[in-house]
């Protein structure tokens, strides 16, 4: 068994907003690392809207996820553009 995950993980199944998602890490990919594999919360809660403007709202994840650039987090007004593009 995978060593306990990050308290945000348990955190997140005590709140009750949607199914609880097994908070433990797992392998990432072939690498000799461990992960939480967070998209498996965000899809639990996708699950659970109920509005459909925002369930049809891709799931995009964190600037840090689609941006491949160590200074793009940085500069919040490139960050804003970028969100309200993808809008």
């Amino acid at each position: 068994m995978a060593p306990a995950a990050p308290s945000l993980a348990a955190a997140q199944n005590r709140t009750g907003l949607a199914e609880e998602v097994d908070p433990t890490r797992r392998p990432y990919h072939s690498r000799p690392f461990q992960a939480l594999h967070a998209e498996r919360f965000a899809h639990a809660l996708a699950r659970t809207l109920t509005d459909p403007d925002l369930r049809d709202l891709p799931l995009t994840g964190g600037v840090d996820q689609w941006a491949d650039s160590t200074d793009f987090p940085g500069r919040p007004e490139a960050v804003r553009a970028a969100v309200d593009a993808l809008g």
